[in-house]
C-alpha cells in the first residue's frame, strides 16, 4: 500500500477534534505517489466513522481543506447528520484550496491496509473531492459509476482513495445524462446492496440489518426502476462511459480469470405478462437491466421480507437467474486473496491496488474481431490475450490492423528470444504499450507469480521501448498483452 510518516497534528476545537496529519507514499501503477494524509480525530464521539483525506503532493502549498471539512463533518455529526460510504456532500459553490473546480465530496470504505500512523477502533471513512458535474452524477445516478470510472482513470483497483489536485474529470455531466439509459427512470440509492454478474447468475445481496430499508424501496418502486447498489468487492466492477460500444471492466491485477463482476446499477422493469414480453436480464452499460413479471418481483420482494435467499429463473437471454441472499457481515469475494506484501511489487496478485482497466479482454487470437481484420488463411493465431485500455473506436482510428499486429508479433518474439534459456520462476507476462503520435513506445511491465530476474527486466524494458512503433494517428492509445511464459 505505501508507507507513512507522522509530520504534526492541528488542533482544530480543544478536547473535541483535531486533525492528525501524515507525510507517505501511495504504491500506483505509475509509482510511488507522494502525498498528505489527513485523518481525524473526534467525530466518532458522535458516532461519525472518523474520516481520511488523501492528497497527492504538487510542490504547492499543503491544503487547508481538510480542517475546513473536518469542522463541517464534526458540526454536522454534533446535530446527528451522519454521513456514510456511498454518501455525498455538495457544495454551495465550487471551490477548495486544493482545486478551485471541485463541487464536493464521495464517501468511500478505506482500502485494507491504510498507511496511515493513526490507529483506529474503527475503519474510518476516505472522503474523496469530486469534480465538476462529477458530483451530480454521484447524486443522480450513484457512486459506484463514479468511482469505478476513477478507477479506471488512475489504474487502482477498484478506486482511488486519494486525490490529486489537477486531475481531468472523469466525466461530462450533460453528456453522461443524455447517453445513459438510466436518464428515464427514477432510482433508490443503496449503497448496502449488491449486485453481481457470476456467468449465468445475477446475485443481489444485502446485510440483514439493512433488509428493511431494501424492504420499503422495493415496496415504493414503481415499475420501471433502477437501484443504485455499493461497490461489491469482486475482483472486476462494469465501468461505462458515454460513446462506449460494449461491456468493459476494471480487474483487479490477477483476477482477469475471475468470474464474477460487480455491476454498478440494477435496472427492474415489471410486466403484466403480457405476450411477447419474456422475463429476461441484459446486460447494458456498467450494470443489469432485469424484466420481471408482477408475480416474479413478487416473489423477489417476500424473500427480501423474509430474509431468506431465493432463486428466481429466467427463460430468455443469456443470464439465466435472478438470486437474493442475506450477506454476511464477513462476506468476502472467494475470488480475492489476501492483501499482498510489499514484495509483491513487482508481482501481479489479486488486489494489487493498481487496478487494470479493460474495455475488451480477448484471446490473442481474436484481435481481428477488433480490428475487423483477421490472421490470413492458414496464419496461427497470436499467442496470448490483448486487453483494450483505450476504447476500440480509438484503436481503430489512430493505427491499422496490420500494423498493430505486426507490432504485437515483434514484442512477442523480444519476450520468447529473452526469456529462451533463462531460469525462472514466471508464468505470466502483463506488458502495457502506451502509444501515441511522434512519441517514442512507452511500456510498463508486471509479472505473476514473481517477477522475472532484475537485470533481465531491465533488458525487456529497454528492448520493447525500442520497438519501431506502428503509425499512430489523432490520439494516444493503450492496451496490455498478457503472454504465458514457459520456463
Amino acid at each position: 500500500m505505501g508507507s507513512a510518516l507522522p509530520v504534526g497534528r492541528e488542533i482544530l476545537i480543544p478536547g473535541e477534534l483535531s486533525v492528525a496529519i501524515d507525510e507517505g507514499g501511495i504504491r500506483t501503477a505509475g509509482g510511488m505517489l507522494p502525498a498528505l494524509l489527513y485523518t481525524t480525530d473526534g467525530l466518532a464521539r458522535h458516532g461519525q466513522r472518523e474520516m481520511v483525506f488523501a492528497v497527492a503532493r504538487t510542490g504547492a502549498p499543503a491544503p487547508g481543506f481538510p480542517f475546513t471539512m473536518a469542522r463541517t463533518v464534526h458540526r454536522f455529526a454534533a446535530e446527528g447528520r451522519l454521513v456514510d460510504a456511498g454518501d455525498v456532500s455538495v457544495f454551495g459553490r465550487p471551490g477548495l484550496d486544493a482545486d478551485e473546480r471541485v463541487t464536493g465530496f464521495v464517501y468511500a470504505d478505506p482500502p485494507a491496509a491504510l498507511p496511515s500512523t493513526v490507529d483506529l477502533s474503527r475503519p474510518p471513512l476516505i472522503a474523496l473531492p469530486l469534480l465538476g458535474g462529477e458530483t451530480a452524477v454521484v447524486q443522480r445516478f450513484g457512486h459506484a459509476r463514479v468511482l469505478a470510472l476513477l478507477g479506471a482513470q488512475e489504474r487502482y483497483y477498484p478506486h482511488p482513495w486519494w486525490f490529486r489536485p489537477g486531475r481531468a474529470p472523469v466525466l461530462d455531466d450533460a453528456e453522461f445524462r443524455a447517453a445513459t439509459m438510466l436518464s428515464r427512470a427514477p432510482a433508490y440509492n443503496l449503497p448496502f446492496l449488491h449486485v453481481v454478474h457470476d456467468g449465468d447468475r445475477l446475485e443481489l445481496s444485502a446485510p440483514a440489518e439493512e433488509l428493511p430499508a431494501l424492504r420499503e424501496a422495493m415496496r415504493e418502486a414503481p415499475d420501471v426502476c433502477a437501484y443504485l447498489p455499493g461497490l461489491a468487492g469482486t475482483p472486476k466492477t462494469y465501468v461505462w462511459a458515454p460513446g462506449q460500444n460494449g461491456p468493459a471492466a476494471i480487474v483487479a491485477p490477477g483476477g482477469e480469470r475471475a468470474s464474477r463482476l460487480a455491476c454498478n446499477f440494477l435496472l427492474i422493469v415489471r410486466s403484466g405478462g403480457s405476450a411477447g414480453q419474456q422475463p429476461t436480464a441484459r446486460q447494458v452499460e456498467d450494470g443489469f437491466a432485469v424484466l420481471l413479471t408482477g408475480a416474479m418481483h413478487a416473489r423477489l420482494l417476500q424473500a427480501v421480507e423474509a430474509g431468506r435467499p431465493v432463486e428466481i429463473g429466467l427463460p430468455g437471454g443469456a443470464v439465466r437467474a435472478l438470486a437474493f441472499r442475506v450477506a454476511d457481515a464477513k462476506d468476502g469475494d472467494p475470488e480475492v486473496e489476501a492483501e499482498p506484501g510489499p514484495d509483491a511489487v513487482n508481482a501481479l496478485p489479486p488486489r494489487l491496488l493498481n487496478g487494470v482497466p479493460a474495455a475488451t479482454t480477448m484471446a490473442g487470437g481474436d484481435l481481428h474481431e477488433l480490428t475487423r481484420s483477421g490472421p490470413a488463411a492458414g496464419q496461427e493465431p497470436a499467442r496470448g490475450r490483448i486487453v483494450l485500455v483505450s476504447s476500440e473506436e480509438q484503436l481503430r482510428r489512430a493505427t491499422t490492423p496490420a500494423e498493430l499486429s505486426d507490432f504485437l508479433d515483434r514484442a512477442r518474439r523480444v519476450v520468447d528470444r529473452l526469456f529462451a534459456g533463462v531460469r525462472h520462476h514466471t508464468e505470466e507476462l502483463m506488458v502495457e504499450f502506451r502509444l501515441a503520435p511522434n512519441r517514442p513506445v512507452e511500456v510498463r511491465i508486471m509479472a505473476r507469480p514473481e517477477a522475472p530476474p532484475r537485470e533481465l527486466l531491465v533488458v525487456l524494458e529497454r528492448q520493447l521501448q525500442a520497438l519501431p512503433p506502428p503509425t499512430i494517428r489523432y490520439t494516444e492509445i493503450t492496451f496490455q498483452l498478457h503472454l504465458p511464459v514457459h520456463a
